[in-house]
């Protein structure tokens, strides 16, 4: 068993239960040896890109265009738990959109005349869409230049413009390539080599940057896995996710996690503090609901995510409340709550925690879908979705 796999399990019994005297090839036998090898990998993964993806802000000014951050599923929610951070760092537009968004309105993303970094986030690298919205820019679009973000090394997204001089590629590697169906580590790592873009505009500050999330990610693993495993069991039947700026990004695909490892068994919700007073808040009037908040530390940012808190617990919303980020204020964790403390005087800020949030995340989702009797390696029995998503007609411009 890994090392620190057995660490955890010294102090959570729910990890132990399921590592303990259960080789590896036992554990993939029985569903999910993969997603929680590669959700405890991440803080070890994290350090040591934090030291091996070169910055590329450190490479040269931001285009006149700006960024398009693409994806799809979750490759598409990093771009979102990115975009807000670039803009602020750059100073240029930097935008966000689902593959299947630019591949069906591309000039509703990219502005004539003013090119643009197209950054495409993909863990297989295989995804239709993924490889039609590069063809398609590439052609309609020349003058734009391209960044891959990839984790299989013999995916099309890696393998498949290796001659072309308007593409590069970033490759993470086998070590963050998930085998589980859910993207845990990939996502993450894929995240983290987006914030080199300009965030950290130094290699050494990019690594003390990407050590200190390792901490925080490894703090929470160590100390609270315990309580987010039976956070995770509790008799619940909705779950819904805040976050503000870049971390409703990270609420996306928490929500994604919990969503997709539960195979649609439990109704799931990602919203903006804010916008949840405009209809979604409904959602939380019936049934039994986990609300999942990711609280910023920004003052007055967080002024309102109190009270939109506080709110919900006038109204009787909610039946348990996960409260997360760091230097927690007391009043944000009722004696019922759960609080998971960041961390206290770290160097990041609000912009940087949507891999610890996702993290979070992801715990709760794997536990959750054991608690379900379903295999987080591979939750959807009916094949309804897929690790990969299967080929489909790609029609001509």
């Amino acid at each position: 068993m890994d090392a620190f796999l057995t660490d955890l399990a010294s102090g959570s019994p729910a990890i132990a239960e399921l590592t303990r005297d259960v080789p590896l090839v036992e554990q993939v036998a029985r569903g999910y040896g993969h997603t929680l090898g590669e959700v405890c990998r991440q803080p070890a993964a994290w350090r040591r890109l934090g030291r091996a993806v070169e910055p590329r802000g450190a490479r040269g000014h931001a285009p006149a265009g700006g960024y398009v951050l693409t994806g799809s599923g979750s490759s598409h929610f990093l771009g979102a738990a990115l975009a807000p951070a670039l803009q602020s760092s750059l100073g240029v537009c930097v935008r966000s959109a689902a593959c299947g968004e630019l591949l069906l309105a591309p000039e509703a993303f990219i502005a004539a005349g003013q090119p643009s970094t197209i950054v495409s986030f993909g863990r297989s690298g295989d995804s239709p869409e993924s490889i039609a919205v590069v063809d398609l820019v590439l052609g309609q679009y020349p003058d734009c230049r391209h960044l891959i973000v990839t984790c299989n090394p013999d995916g099309q997204l890696a393998t498949g413009y290796t001659t072309d001089e308007r593409v590069d590629t970033i490759l993470l590697g086998r070590e963050v390539d998930d085998q589980s169906l859910v993207m845990t580590s990939s996502f993450t790592s894929m995240w983290l080599a987006g914030r080199g873009l300009a965030a950290w505009a130094d290699a050494a500050a990019f690594a003390r940057a990407a050590g200190a999330l390792a901490d925080a990610g490894q703090m929470v693993l160590e100390t609270r896995l315990q309580a987010l495993a039976e956070a995770g069991r509790q008799p619940f039947d909705r779950a819904v996710y805040l976050g503000s700026g870049a971390r409703f990004g990270a609420a996306r695909e928490a929500e994604l996690k919990m969503l997709e490892m539960c195979a649609g068994r439990v109704v799931t919700r990602a919203e903006t503090f804010l916008g949840l007073r405009h209809g979604p808040m409904a959602c939380l009037a019936e049934g039994r609901t986990l609300v999942v908040a990711f609280l910023s530390s920004e003052p007055r940012r967080r002024a309102y995510e109190m009270d939109l808190l506080a709110e919900l617990r006038r109204k009787d919303l909610g039946q348990r409340f996960v409260v997360c980020g760091p230097e927690l204020p007391s009043e944000a964790v009722s004696e019922s709550d759960l609080g998971f403390e960041y961390g206290l005087g770290t160097v990041l800020g609000d912009d940087d925690w949507p891999a610890v949030d996702v993290l979070v995340g992801q715990v709760l989702g794997f536990f959750r879908c054991l608690h379900e009797r379903l295999r987080p390696d591979a939750p959807s029995a009916d094949g309804v979705i897929t690790r990969v998503v299967p080929s489909f007609p790609i029609h001509p411009v």
